[in-house]
């Protein structure tokens, strides 16, 4: 096929496109020092690929991607570098090779199950939400690219995706989203712990967990229900004794007692489903359980600030010993991760943003921010437009996918993790007494609710 018929046959893509293809690399959309200068794919995303620029050098290299027969994404071509983009163009046009068919599977590897063919023991809700409706479209493009680049999910991930475990393997994909994200390199090479991470010979254990109902049903689509009224139940109460059942419950399997474990930093990654609309104000209580302190408020006027009250026992019905990171029977976990955004709405909109935009779909959101304001105690409310320029103006690079991504530590880790392993995490630390935050972002969201909005006649 000639050049010129072959450049036709590939279109420009956003780059926040082709990033959430790259979470099928091993370390993601990350390509320091070069940076995405275009990216391009061609028949209905069957291959794909970038042009890089080394802004130091001031050359360009290319990327090339192309779909397997399971429809998973591997790199097919590097080249570089080129003193010009149309040069480096001219190249990517060529070993895109669109037109051609998929790419084999290698040697030894299975056809990983699709998952949005429904099996046989039907499906949630929730999973009909993603898969039939246009306004969950971009959530399903999203999902979708992140399934793919899981390296190993179990043989009962799909299943569980499509019924009652529904958040819970939605939580592992967005996970994986995140770690990606950051650079880090994710492994799945033992059935537990969930994930192996690794960077700059930097590594954690993580195992995924997530605090839901004894009905199998909550947390999932439903009434939506409201934070408790009491402050002292929201931090101490039913909300904080639900963290403490989840986490115990986990550490009661030893995963450090694993050979392949020992002598390494493990993590507990959290998320809560337990209730419709839980994760939205429930964040609050697992902070003091876990460091044993209760954030009050004291004086007043100009004079009110933030102190640390320690608590002995939550105040829940069966009394559970607060301070989980006091406990030096507990110095193998080195740190507690937990996000409230492994949702279908945060899935939406990074797909959104990524340029899957059915006619008609608009979406507002709105939440508070922290005030990093010194003395400031109270939140910011926003509500923006997802595609406005506002609401891409509150980070650097835009919305990502670990902005929302918290990490506790450990005072008495036996194995501490290190804050460069994840450096878009927010990580909380105790020094000198006191929980102390750092952040690389100048916003960050508390809690949020997206609202869609579908023109007449779409769902």
């Amino acid at each position: 096929m000639p050049l010129a018929d072959e450049k036709r046959l590939i279109t420009p893509i956003s780059q926040r496109q082709f990033e959430l293809y790259a979470l099928s690399l091993e370390r993601g959309p990350n390509f320091e020092p070069a940076r995405i200068f275009r990216a391009y794919q061609a028949e209905r995303s069957s291959t794909s690929g970038c042009i890089l620029l080394d802004p130091e050098l001031g050359v360009f290299t290319t990327l090339a991607l192309r779909r397997r027969v399971d429809h998973r994404w591997t790199v097919i071509n590097e080249s570089g570098p080129y003193p010009t983009p149309q040069s480096a163009l001219s190249s990517l046009s060529i070993s895109m090779r669109a037109g051609a068919p998929p790419e084999p599977l290698p040697p030894g590897s299975k056809r990983r199950p699709l998952l949005i063919k429904p099996g046989p023991r039907g499906t949630s809700p929730e999973f009909e939400l993603l898969t039939s409706t246009n306004s969950h479209l971009p959530a399903l493009m999203a999902i979708g690219e992140c399934y793919l680049a899981l390296p190993n999910p179990d043989a009962n991930f799909v299943p569980d995706f499509q019924t009652n475990n529904f958040s819970s393997r939605l939580f592992e994909l967005y996970l994986l989203a995140c770690l990606r994200e950051q650079g880090v390199n994710v492994l799945q090479d033992y059935v537990s712990p969930d994930f192996l991470i690794e960077k700059d010979s930097i590594e954690c254990w993580i195992e995924a967990v997530t605090a839901n109902s004894e009905t199998p049903r909550a947390g999932g689509i439903g009434e939506w229900v409201q934070a408790p009224e009491d402050r002292n139940e929201r931090l101490t109460g039913d909300p904080a004794e639900r963290f403490a059942k989840t986490l115990r419950g986990k550490l009661q399997r030893n995963y450090h007692e694993l050979e392949y474990v020992k002598g390494r930093p493990f993590a507990l990654a959290l998320a809560d489903f337990h209730q419709s609309g839980s994760m939205v104000w429930s964040r609050e209580a697992l902070p003091t359980y876990l460091y044993g302190l209760r954030a009050d408020i004291e004086g007043e006027g100009a004079q009110r600030r933030a102190v640390g009250t320690p608590i002995a026992n939550l105040s829940g019905k069966h009394g559970i010993p607060a301070g989980l990171f006091r406990d030096p029977d507990f110095a193998h976990l080195s740190a507690v991760i937990f996000s409230n955004a492994a949702t279908l709405a945060k899935f939406n909109r990074m797909g959104f943003l990524a340029g899957w935009r059915p006619p008609g779909l608009t979406m507002i959101r709105r939440g508070i921010l922290f005030d990093r304001t010194p003395g400031a105690l109270e939140p910011v409310p926003f509500e923006l437009s997802v595609d406005s320029p506002e609401y891409e103006a509150l980070w650097p690079w835009g919305e990502a996918w670990c902005q929302e991504l918290e990490v506790f530590h450990n005072p008495l880790a036996t194995n501490p993790l290190s804050l460069q392993l994840l450096p878009g995490a927010t990580h909380w630390f105790e020094r000198h007494g006191h929980i102390e935050c750092s952040t690389i972002w100048k916003n960050t969201v508390l809690s949020s609710v997206t609202i869609l909005h579908t023109a007449p006649g779409r769902s």
